[in-house]
């Protein structure tokens, strides 16, 4: 780990550096690119949106972890409230940012700019991604399995998979992925699902290589059960909405 701000009880690595510059970064670029794709008007919907998207990520990010590091937390219940950044699990911050956004575009009955600012959000998120592992890689998170290939990174004594790296790559492919497919001009809710599509399987294979993993009593890796339950929501909307396509 390499601290990077000292302020008093405070350490501040890099990677919770980075996760804090990724977020702000995220949220700027949610509201330019539904400005791009919907004027000001989608612009004044992401902004209000986004801070209710942000604090259920938080939270499912948050209680996502603790559920499954629960030997910890039900010790110390006060760890789900502490200030804790390297505490967080991404599939809970997925689902909880996913939800709350959700919850709020129905409770002020936005339904109709649901999927495209769904679409905008999903523009945004891959740059944010990067930013995020990158701190990952720079803490020694997300560790890797062992492994010789060529480029391991020494990790704890022995030479492991560069997950961290691994996901920095999955998050520049998406949206290299995302940018090809919004040149279509596809249907609104089209790029959300990709997203789905591309990052499920990026958790699906990625998290194969981790020794870290949040896994269930009987084993299971969870971040592969959501990555297949992403593909396969997909490939659902895919098929319920094939006619429509472009």
């Amino acid at each position: 780990m390499h601290p990077i701000i000292e302020l008093g009880p405070l350490n501040l690595g890099s990677g919770a550096l980075l996760l804090v510059i990724a977020i702000f970064v995220g949220h700027a670029r949610f509201e330019r690119v539904a400005r791009q794709r919907g004027g000001e008007a989608l612009e004044q919907r992401a902004g209000r949106c986004a801070p209710f998207a942000l604090a259920g990520a938080a939270i499912g990010a948050r209680l996502w972890y603790g559920l499954f590091n629960w030997d910890m937390y039900s010790q110390s219940p006060g760890l789900f409230l502490a200030l804790r950044l390297g505490d967080l699990a991404w599939p809970g911050a997925l689902i909880g940012g996913t939800l709350a956004g959700y919850a709020y575009l129905r409770l002020r009955h936005i339904d109709d700019a649901t999927a495209p600012l769904a679409d905008a959000a999903v523009l945004a998120l891959p740059l944010a991604q990067a930013i995020a592992s990158l701190g990952l890689l720079l803490n020694g998170d997300a560790l890797g399995a062992p492994t010789d290939l060529p480029w391991a990174v020494p990790l704890f004594g022995t030479l492991r998979h560069p997950v961290a790296l691994y996901y920095l790559l999955a998050a520049l492919a998406t949206w290299g992925v995302l940018t090809w497919v919004a040149r279509r001009s596809p249907q609104p809710g089209t790029l959300a699902m990709t997203y789905l599509a591309v990052q499920g399987s990026a958790l699906l294979l990625l998290e194969a290589l981790r020794v870290d993993s949040l896994v269930t009593a009987g084993g299971v890796r969870i971040a592969q059960v959501v990555g297949l339950a992403m593909i396969l929501m997909a490939l659902w909307w895919k098929r319920t909405h094939a006619t429509s396509t472009p």
